[in-house]
């Protein structure tokens, strides 16, 4: 369309707006109604009765339109659907998020732990030392290590049971109470001989759960990378079956009816 013959449609499609809202809801309306308000109307002031007509004609078939609109029970239920899944769409993020950090946590206690592994052989080495090291290192346990490494020089023990406090993962606070052991004159090596003398044991628990990590992360990702996939061959194949089959199955319930 040309700007002017736009121009045109725009001030006729706002002219028959006014005359629909109106009528809208009035059932009852027939053309004579809506040609009587077109000719009080400024819009049809200098118009002949047959475009009054015309007018009326093409007005009433919109309001039949919008008169006879309504919601349907699959509408219904469809939005009932979004509801619901929108309602719980924040709690099942949180607990998605949840089991992910879960997942990490158990990663970075691992990687704590190979860390103190490979500090506690070294000479001269404290648990000052071994904080701000696993604090370089940290991630999820990072602002509770960092709180920790700031409060040290008030008092070690201190510091670490508050640290202690704040996480609860189990895995981390055997890590702290054994830091807590090395605080009170232990030697770090005897604070940590549970990890020495389970080297091996901790390095193959260390590959085994990175395998199952991988592997849950995978397995997440492929759920996350088919979903539009799925939603797409459901939304448009699968719904609109249905919805035809049930549409068909009514309409031939109406005609045995009828025929009955």
């Amino acid at each position: 369309m040309s700007g002017k013959d736009l121009k045109k449609a725009e001030e006729l499609t706002e002219s028959d707006n006014k005359f629909l809202d109106k009528f809208k809801g009035k059932t009852d309306t027939t053309q004579e109604d809506i040609e009587k308000a077109m000719r009080k109307s400024k819009d049809y002031a200098n118009s002949t009765n047959d475009e009054i007509k015309t007018a009326a004609e093409r007005v009433l078939e919109k309001l039949r339109k919008i008169n006879s609109e309504y919601l349907s029970w699959f509408e219904m239920i469809l939005a009932m659907v979004f509801a619901i899944i929108g309602y719980n769409l924040p709690v099942w993020l949180m607990y998605f998020q949840a089991r992910m950090r879960k997942m990490e946590m158990e990663n970075e206690v691992m990687q704590f732990q190979t860390i103190i592994l490979m500090l506690m052989r070294i000479e001269r080495v404290n648990v000052e030392m071994i904080l701000e090291w696993l604090e370089r290192y940290s991630n999820i346990f990072r602002e509770p290590i960092t709180r920790c490494v700031n409060n040290y020089e008030s008092g070690p023990w201190e510091a670490l049971e508050e640290m202690k406090d704040e996480v609860n993962y189990k895995e981390f606070i055997r890590l702290i109470e054994s830091m807590q052991a090395a605080v009170e004159k232990i030697p770090i090596a005897e604070a940590f001989d549970e990890l020495d003398s389970e080297r091996d044991y901790y390095q193959e628990r260390r590959k085994e759960s990175n395998n199952r990590l991988i592997s849950k992360k995978g397995m997440i990702g492929k759920v996350i990378g088919f979903a539009p996939m799925v939603g797409l061959f459901v939304g448009y194949l699968i719904v609109p079956l249905v919805f035809i089959g049930l549409t068909s199955m009514t309409s031939s319930f109406n005609s045995m009816t009828a025929m009955s």
